[in-house]
Formats: structure tokens, sequence, C-alpha cells
């Protein structure tokens, strides 16, 4: 029981930390403010992390989760082989992060440009986007550059909206899934039905 609760703190912190990075910046993450917001002591804040670095190190670790989780649940809309459902997996994906993104943009992006030559800190992003990678590497090969075309137009909508730049009117993008989706997806992949 007292494990639980402490999982239970430990997510509290880290989505009180999301809350500030998102509201006020990530230069406004302190082990103080974060004190503060979550209605503990600065000690009771730091039995769970030691110090600000290892916050920062366990908010990377939660994003990658949170792209993985993301991408899992996105792909398993989809009937078929992994080499048929990764491409409609990640449309579906960024055509629900394009409408409510829920807060992951700033903080992925505060993250990951803050922390872009922390080597430690940032493996969990980098080792997660080397494991999208492998799958692309693992596909036949008359798939695999179609495949990473895709993927990598897709990572542009995604930095575009991370970065406060989506600036591509909402038809073309709509557009600009349909064709993704008739000009590199097998045409046999189904959208499983919701029971």
């Amino acid at each position: 029981m007292a494990l639980d609760k402490g999982k239970q703190t430990k997510k509290a912190i880290l989505a009180a930390a999301r809350k500030i990075i998102r509201d006020e910046g990530i230069d406004a993450l302190s082990i103080a403010r974060l004190a503060e917001v979550v209605e503990m002591s600065t000690g009771a804040v730091m039995y769970h992390f030691k110090n600000k670095r290892a916050l920062h190190k366990a908010l990377l670790e939660e994003y990658a989760d949170h792209l993985m989780h993301q991408y899992i649940s996105y792909e398993a809309r989809f009937e078929g082989a992994a080499t048929e459902t990764f491409v409609p997996g990640y449309v579906e994906w960024f055509k629900a992060f394009d409408k409510d993104d829920r807060g992951w943009a700033v903080v992925g992006i505060a993250l990951l440009s803050h922390f872009y030559y922390d080597e430690e800190i940032i493996a969990p992003v980098k080792n997660w986007y080397k494991t999208i990678f492998a799958r692309i590497a693992a596909m036949p090969e008359e798939r695999r550059i179609p495949t990473l075309l895709v993927i990598m137009a897709l990572e542009g909508f995604f930095a575009s909206h991370k970065l406060g730049l989506d600036l591509v009117d909402p038809a073309l993008k709509t557009q600009t899934w349909q064709y993704i989706t008739e000009k590199y997806l097998p045409s046999d992949v189904k959208k499983k039905t919701r029971k």
C-alpha cells in the first residue's frame, strides 16, 4: 500500500512539474516551486527526486513513455501485420495530437530543447526514436523509403505544432493525410471496429 502511495505521489509531482512547464516555462521549474504547487515540503519532494536533475530525467522518461503509449494505442486501432499498421497508426496519432495535444507539445519541446546536449537525460526519447527507425529498417525493402518519407513528413507536422508554428490550413492538412493514406498505405489495412 505504501508503495502505491509513493507511486501516486511521484505521479502527482510529475504532473505538477508538467503544469509548471506548460504555464510558466521550464526555467520556473525548481524543487521549491514544485513543493509549493504540490503543497508539500521541499524535503518531501526531494524524497522522490533527490535533485532537479533527477526530476528532469524522470520528466524525459515520462515523456518517452507517453510517446510510446500514444503510438501503441493508435496503431492498435488497425488490423494487420505490424508493417501494415505502422503508418496508419502514426497518421491517426497525429490527427488526434493536432486536435488536442493535452499540453504535451509545450512540455515536450521545452524538455527536448533544454536538454538537447545532455545525452543521459535525453536518452529515453532518443531510444524511442531508435525503436521507430528500427521498425522501418526491418520492413521489406520496397516499403522502407515510402514509410520513412511518411514518418518524417508527419514528424514535421508534429514539430511545427510543438513549436507553435502550425500555420498549415486545416483543410490542406486533411488533404495531406488523405494523400498519405491513399498513396502509402496498403489497401487491405482496415480500422478495427469498436464494440
